[in-house]
């Protein structure tokens, strides 16, 4: 599991400063998408270890290709929500993936994450938005 551990670090200096809509480490979301995929095998755990890393902030696809290979950097990077003209244009992208086993697993985690209430400090419409936004990625992937 020596990839894992590199991803771990990968992930834990990236996201060092950031907290989620909570105010916790933002690499606690990471951990849960990790743990809730269902999936064991270490090419999986590291994708869904580091689903948001291109996303949100400066690793790219070539860098993660060049220290984790290119089965992990093409994972990440078909989690990447960026340009895609809709949202609904980026998951059917992820259910049509080469790899759309795995990464539909590991988006259905990170979607169920993404809409836990409890997680939020407080709700506006914007909130409600979002969580109908995810729902429907949800739906639409757990159906495949």
């Amino acid at each position: 599991m020596k990839l894992l551990a590199k991803m771990f670090a990968l992930v834990a200096d990236k996201f060092q400063n950031r907290t989620d809509k909570q105010g916790l480490p933002y690499i606690l979301h990471c951990i849960y998408v990790m743990q809730h995929c269902g999936l064991t095998d270490e090419v999986s755990l590291c994708i869904a270890l580091g689903h948001d890393l291109i996303e949100d902030t400066d690793v790219t696809t070539d860098y993660l290709q060049e220290h984790f290979g290119l089965e992990i950097a093409l994972g990440i990077f078909a989690l990447t929500n960026v340009g895609f003209d809709s949202y609904d244009e980026y998951i059917k992208s992820v259910a049509h993936s080469v790899m759309v086993e795995k990464l539909v697993k590991i988006k259905l985690a990170d979607l169920q994450h993404n809409t836990q209430v409890s997680r939020l400090k407080g709700l506006a419409k914007a909130d409600f938005d979002r969580i109908e936004k995810y729902h429907r990625a949800y739906t639409y992937l757990s159906k495949l």
